[in-house]
């Protein structure tokens, strides 16, 4: 990653326009895939990429600073497990009270591509659980 990209990504409210949407997309993948992992290194990026660079055909500046988002947001998620998913949850829910708009950026078809069959049990269902409450913000367009 380039200093460039960790400099837009840390100061994201100052040099990127429209940078809470993009937050909200990352808060979003940030949910689904750490549900679907117990260990930081375990995720690849490799969807997140692709889903990335069709959410930002043209701009691959923007691409890159929603991976790094994504994964700064894992990260908080998976650190403290109990109380991440819940914060996020609510915070998620929260934007969308306030910005009804935000909901157009539910894309369902991207989210399910980080639903994974091979996790344990307990993790399908956590994932299964995420999925279902986008599910239902998405439904209230």
């Amino acid at each position: 990653m380039s200093i460039r990209t960790w400099l837009i990504s840390s100061f994201r409210e100052i040099f990127l326009y429209h940078y809470r949407s993009l937050e909200f997309r990352a808060k979003i993948f940030a949910l689904i895939i750490a549900a679907g992992t117990n260990e930081k290194k375990e995720y690849s990026l490799e969807r997140l990429k692709e889903v990335a660079s069709e959410i930002y055909v043209d701009d691959k500046k923007r691409q890159e600073v929603l991976i790094r988002t994504t994964k700064e947001y894992i990260c908080k998620i998976l650190n403290n497990p109990r109380f991440g998913f819940d914060d996020f949850v609510k915070d998620v829910d929260l934007n969308v009270k306030i910005k009804k708009e935000l909901i157009d950026k539910i894309n369902l078809d991207h989210i399910k591509r980080f639903v994974k069959d091979d996790i344990s049990e307990d993790k399908k269902i956590l994932q299964l659980r995420v999925y279902e409450f986008f599910e239902g913000l998405a439904g209230k367009k």
